[in-house]
């Protein structure tokens, strides 16, 4: 079920930087995740987003996220999330982290932190994938 990055055309180019899939069995669902950079032809302004087959996608604009790390690493924190998830519940414990990891206040890495559920809707192994973040 892997998502297929998009087409390069006379606007962007797109390069992929990560995949990741799992399945969920309580709903009899799979969901696929594509981490992307997409860079404009002119100008070579770029961005990194996440494409889901089962939830909201996510966009990676350089500068705030960059300001965001730099929050992140003054408050000691290793990483922060970035768009809409979903975190565990008393009686759901599905967990979708999109997380900007941080290095001395800069991004460092991307990473896709997921838990899907079992048949008896306990927990099931999480998955991740991290990439770097590009220089």
């Amino acid at each position: 079920m892997a998502l297929d990055l998009p087409a390069s055309d006379a606007t962007y180019t797109y390069e992929k930087l990560g995949a990741l899939e799992a399945y969920d069995a309580v709903l009899n669902c799979d969901y696929a995740f594509l981490i992307y950079k997409e860079t404009e032809r002119a100008g070579g302004a770029w961005r990194i987003r996440i494409k889901s087959s089962q939830t909201t996608g996510v966009v990676f604009e350089p500068d705030m996220i960059k300001s965001n790390a730099r929050a992140a690493g003054a408050q000691g924190k290793p990483f922060f999330t970035w768009g809409a998830g979903i975190s565990p519940s008393a009686g759901d414990p599905r967990l979708i982290e999109y997380r900007i990891h941080q290095t001395d206040g800069k991004p460092s890495a991307i990473e896709i932190a997921l838990q899907m559920r079992k048949a008896d809707h306990s927990a099931d192994a999480p998955k991740s994938v991290k990439v770097p973040w590009p220089a």
